[in-house]
């Protein structure tokens, strides 16, 4: 890998010349028209380089945007086997994404990874960089898997492995390929450190979720209607095995509505099928309360024997899990709010 200390700070957009040597000729100003003739007649790649690089800044504040792309792009076809043309390209496609031209500046950032050697550039790689802008821009997942990939095996030390994994799980997803997601998730969770921009509680919810695909999950019930059903007759019955079989094998939790959702503390401390056997006037509504969403449902219940607050919603809801079309769309008893429904 070479490395050359260049500022990219002409890493900018541009705009219209035809032949980019027509621009200099004649130039009044002598330091461009010099870096000109050096381009023209250097034999050192990396001297011709600086040299470009300065007089694409004399192009940029002078001209515009389009002369410096006709310029480098012109050089590049001159000049195919200049080991720093992933360089003069990886510019190139920096100031079509600045434009907005998207496609462009893919097609562009592609032929830095594709055809040229790596380089870096004031310590960071042309190809990683490139890399990353090729991951935002494309919106094929398999692209963007493929880039990820890349990313792991060619920079393993200079990235955060904890959000690429988290990434690829992501687009996994999006192709369907489950088992890959979960490895992905498995391989996020070893990074505890690893911040998800958007996602403040992520490892909490990959946990869940990674203990959801691990569970045999047969306390599900096809439809609310028979999960209610099964529930109400356990708690009539004061059938504390049956109860405790309907209860979500993992992720369940026990809290107040005023409780946070990714407040750690809402494991279970009790055994509900204990507390059934103590509960000796226990009331039931026959009937559950539908969110508007209609994919989560609560049942009133009171007179929980052994506790200070002894009304309880349980809460019902939709089970979404793509990766097993028999599970998904099923329905889970999930957890207890403690208290009356605020």
């Amino acid at each position: 890998m070479r490395f050359l200390a260049l500022s990219l700070v002409t890493i900018v957009a541009l705009t219209a010349c035809s032949d980019p040597d027509d621009y200099f000729v004649g130039r009044s100003d002598v330091q461009a028209r010099e870096l000109y003739e050096l381009v023209a007649t250097e034999s050192d790649p990396q001297v011709r380089a600086v040299a470009i690089e300065q007089l694409a800044a004399h192009l940029l504040i002078d001209a515009g945007q389009e002369p410096l792309i006709v310029y480098l792009t012109t050089l590049l076809q001159r000049n195919p086997d200049d080991p720093f043309g992933g360089l003069y390209t990886f510019i190139v496609a920096q100031s079509y994404l600045e434009s907005n031209a998207h496609d462009l500046a893919r097609h562009y950032f592609q032929r830095v990874v594709r055809r040229f050697p790596d380089i870096e550039v004031r310590g960071t790689s042309l190809h990683r960089q490139s890399i990353e802008h090729l991951v935002r821009l494309s919106v094929d997942p398999e692209e963007r898997i493929g880039y990820y990939r890349r990313l792991l095996a060619e920079f393993p030390d200079t990235l955060d492995r904890g959000l690429i994994h988290y990434r690829l799980a992501e687009a996994y997803s999006e192709v369907g390929a489950w088992s890959s997601v979960y490895t992905e998730y498995r391989n996020f969770l070893r990074y505890p450190k690893t911040v998800v921009p958007g996602v403040p509680n992520a490892h909490r919810e990959i946990a869940r979720r990674v203990a959801f695909y691990d569970s045999p999950k047969n306390w599900t019930r096809p439809t609310l209607a028979d999960l209610h059903r099964d529930v109400a007759r356990a708690l009539h019955n004061r059938d504390a095995a049956g109860i405790r079989r309907l209860q979500a094998g993992v992720n369940f939790f026990t809290r107040s509505w005023e409780q946070d959702a990714d407040d750690p503390n809402t494991a279970p401390v009790w055994d509900i099928g204990e507390l059934l056997r103590q509960s000796r006037n226990l009331s039931v509504d026959r009937n559950v309360q539908l969110s508007t969403s209609g994919d989560e449902a609560y049942l009133w219940t009171f007179g929980w024997g052994a506790l200070r607050i002894r009304t309880w919603y349980l809460y019902f809801r939709k089970v979404y899990y793509p990766p097993n079309p028999e599970i998904h769309g099923t329905w889970e008893w999930a957890g207890v709010y403690l208290g009356e429904r605020i």
